[in-house]
This record gives C-alpha cells, sequence and structure tokens, in this order.
C-alpha cells in the first residue's frame, strides 16, 4: 500500500504535519510506503494560466509539481491537512492545486490518470472556533480530489488549535480518532 500525505500548511513543524504523522502511526507496523510533503519547503511556481496543458497534457513549467502530482496519483491513499488561513487553504497549498490542472478531469488532453481507484481523507485545522471556516478547507480538498478522481473517505475537522501544544493536549480524542480510522484502512 502506498500513502502520499500532504501537508498544506508553510510549516513542516506545526499541528497539519503532527496530524500526518499520527494517521501514519495508526497505519503501522503493516508494510506501506508513505511519501510526505510540506508545500511549504516544494518549489511550486504559480500557475501561469497558459493553458498549454490543454493542448498536450504536460506544463510548461518545471519544478516539483509533477512529482507530487505523480505521487498522488500513484497512491492508494492520499491524506491532506491544511490549516485555516483565512477561512482557507494556505497559497501554498492552492498553488498545488492549480497546478494540477494538466491531470485534472477537465482537461480534455490529460496525459497521466490514476490507475486504481485511490481513497482521499481531507483534514482541516484552525485556531478559531468556527467549524464553518473548516469546512470550506474541507470541501476545497475535496473538490480537488474530485477533479482526480479520488474518493474522499473522511474529513476530519479541528478547531480551537493556534499552537501544536493545543492540538495535542486539547484534542487527544481528535487525534486518537484519526488514528483508529487509519488502522481500519
Amino acid at each position: 500500500m502506498k500513502i502520499t500525505l500532504i501537508n498544506g500548511s508553510a510549516r513542516n513543524n506545526g499541528s497539519c504535519n503532527y496530524l500526518l504523522d499520527s494517521f501514519v502511526g495508526g497505519i503501522a507496523p503493516r508494510n506501506v510506503q508513505t511519501v510526505k510533503y510540506c508545500v511549504g519547503d516544494a518549489d511550486l511556481h504559480f500557475c501561469k494560466g497558459c493553458k498549454k496543458c490543454y493542448i498536450d497534457g504536460k506544463c510548461v513549467q518545471t519544478d516539483d509539481a509533477q512529482k507530487i502530482v505523480n505521487d498522488i496519483l500513484t497512491a492508494d491513499i492520499v491524506v491532506i491537512a491544511a490549516p485555516s488561513y483565512w477561512a482557507d487553504v494556505p497559497a501554498q497549498l492552492k498553488t498545488l492545486f492549480d497546478r494540477t490542472t494538466p491531470y485534472g478531469d477537465t482537461n480534455p488532453n490529460r496525459i497521466f490518470t490514476a490507475s486504481k481507484p485511490i481513497k482521499g481523507i481531507a483534514i482541516a485545522v484552525r485556531a478559531g472556533v468556527r467549524e464553518q471556516e473548516n469546512n470550506l478547507i474541507l470541501n476545497a480538498v475535496e473538490h480537488y480530489f474530485g477533479h482526480l478522481g479520488i474518493d474522499t473517505v473522511k474529513r476530519i475537522s479541528i478547531t480551537q488549535v493556534d499552537k501544536l501544544e493545543d492540538l495535542i493536549y486539547d484534542h487527544e480524542s481528535d487525534i486518537r480518532q484519526l488514528v483508529d480510522f487509519a488502522k481500519t484502512l
């Protein structure tokens, strides 16, 4: 089994990363291959909107987008954890979403698609208390999954997490539910 984990945060050591590691902990000790990316550390250029990918299925830019999308489309499970930046996904994650246009179902000339069913898990984390803002993030991730043919099997919303310690000490039950869900896959 291959699991691709996407930390949608600009930071690679915060709550989103902790949740992804917790998910992997629930999968272990099974024999799985995991690949994890932090979009904040990735070399991702903004989409130019040139639509050349609609002609030949390829992006004119060369950066980490192709490698990340390849790992997404060859996975059995994809987990995206994103923090709330003004009630939306961070710009770095949105850039990855935009750069996936060559591979999405709206591209009539896409040349690479998933060869098997992929399960998707969307996780949203925010400092505030309003669930509706996390729902915007979860909807964005689910929308992204849909264009790649990924079936969203779980949506997880965690609020009131301003710093990693808040997650660890105040959300033990949320973390346990994530780990328990991972064990079922």
